[in-house]
Order: structure tokens, then sequence, then C-alpha cells
């Protein structure tokens, strides 16, 4: 995850420069040179593809065992152009994140209890705002706020009750990244960081209907983040 945000950070940084020292697209190389919503920044399209998430945060060690889960996301999104180097991209996406666990033995006053490993799914309507700037003709970087809705929870094969179970329905981030195209077809990487807590004040974690830890989570600072490759078909207005 470092490396990659580290390849984001170093694309948003270079971007603006290489664009003002003439290394940006001029109108001219668009299609008819044109400007505002009839540039090719202007349009609409679908997309989906592969995540990584798992979990940020200093709460996170609470789950000693956590990795990485694979998920998916889709949807659609608009584009509306300012000029032919910068644009909004509005986006709306069904999104799986979580972590997996790996056998965990958790002892609380005084009882150890074995936990199997499994998948803590995490299904997400959400909603990016970004800004499009430039790199290139064909490619862009990718930088804006997002916020999300959680519609559902399953831990292995239970499904979770939101409220019972301690769950943020609303989460907060921030996401960047790069996008490569040709033609119609979009092909990207981004990385989304979650700024909202997954866990509510006095969520209590429970695994089989049993309480992992009977106080509640002591450090909430539990966040998602996530690593995405996704693919895209666009069209001009």
């Amino acid at each position: 995850m470092k490396k990659v945000l580290f390849l984001l950070w170093l694309a948003v940084v270079a971007a603006p420069a290489a664009h003002a020292q003439g290394g940006g697209l001029s109108s001219k190389e668009y299609a008819g040179g044109e400007d505002g919503t009839a540039s090719r920044n202007s349009g609409f399209g679908i997309k989906g593809g592969y995540n990584l998430s798992d979990l940020k945060g200093s709460g996170a060690s609470v789950f000693p065992n956590s990795r990485a889960l694979n998920g998916f996301h889709g949807g659609v999104y608009g584009q509306f152009g300012f000029n032919n180097f910068a644009s909004m991209q509005v986006e709306l996406l069904y999104i799986r994140k979580g972590f997996a666990t790996g056998q965990t033995t958790v002892t609380t006053g005084g009882t150890t209890t074995t936990y199997a490993a499994r998948d803590n799914r995490l299904d997400y309507l959400e909603l990016p705002i970004l800004f499009v700037g430039n790199i290139t003709e064909t490619l862009s970087f990718h930088l804006g706020p997002q916020v999300s809705l959680l519609t559902k929870v399953k831990s292995g094969a239970e499904d979770l009750d939101l409220n019972d179970n301690g769950y943020n329905s609303l989460d907060y981030g921030a996401a960047a990244g790069v996008e490569a195209r040709l033609g119609p077809a979009r092909l990207g990487v981004r990385y989304g960081l979650g700024l909202g807590k997954i866990y509510e004040d006095g969520a209590v974690v429970k695994y089989n209907n049993t309480a992992l830890f009977a106080n509640g989570i002591a450090d909430r600072d539990i966040r998602n983040q996530t690593f995405q490759v996704y693919l895209g078909i666009g069209f001009r207005r």
C-alpha cells in the first residue's frame, strides 16, 4: 500500500508541473479543439473492477490475524469538462470492502475462545466526487472526497445486523488515482482511504453471536482502505 500511495502522490504532484511547462494538452490536441461541455472531458459511462481492501488505524490491531480481502466494485459515472485540462467526475458505485481474518484465539476474563478463519465483508453504496486533470491526451489523475453508505455486513456465512453490532452506517474519506484511456475504454488504478470509523462508540463485535470483546472495542480508530483496479466504457455527450 505504501508503494501505491507514493506512485499516486507522485502523479498528482507532477501533473500540474508538466501542464504548466507545456507538457499538458492544448485545445488543439483534442478533436475540434473544443472547450467546456463540448470537450472530450464530458460524458458518462459505466465502470467496474477488482478491490483489495483491509483495515487502517491504531485500533486495527484488535484483529491480530487480519489480512486483505478480495472484492469488487461497479457502477456509473458522469463527467463534466471545464476545459481541456480540468473536469469533475461524479460516480455512484456498489463496492465491497472489509477484511479477512485467519484463525484467531482470544482470551477474555480467563476464558479462551478460538474463532475460525473468515471473510468480513462490508458492502457500501459509494459516491466519489473527483477532480480530473489531464497529464497527456490519454493519461489523467483523479483526486477528491467520497462518501459511503453501509448497506450490508457479512462475517463468514453470517449476516450481521448493522445496529445490533455497532457499525457506523456512514463512511467518508478521500480517493486518488490515475487513469489511461484509449477511445471509449478506460483503465485505472485508485487508492481510497476511509476517514470515518467503522464502529460506533461502545460497539461489541460478535462472531457466531458471541461477543469478541465483552466491554466493546477500546480503540475505535479502525478505518477502511481500498486499492482498486478498474475498467470503464465512456460515452461522450
